[in-house]
């Protein structure tokens, strides 16, 4: 949350790089996201035996998707 008036930074490269969430159907999410506008920091990828997409938050915080079978 925005606590004065300096602009919002994205946290890619920082400390606190990004927070994970699972999910169950990654391709539904990519799709709901993409409708609703959402920055996509990077197309879906494979992450070990899963598979990942990077967004972008309301503050510019990075959020990695998983999908969890």
């Amino acid at each position: 949350m925005q606590q004065d008036e300096r602009p919002l930074v994205g946290s890619r490269g920082h400390l606190y790089d990004h927070i994970a969430l699972s999910v169950n159907n990654l391709d539904a999410w990519v799709a709901k996201l993409r409708s609703e506008g959402v920055k996509i920091l990077e197309q879906p990828y494979k992450l070990g035996d899963m598979r990942a997409v990077m967004i972008e938050g309301p503050s510019l915080e990075a959020l990695e998707l998983v999908e969890i079978k």
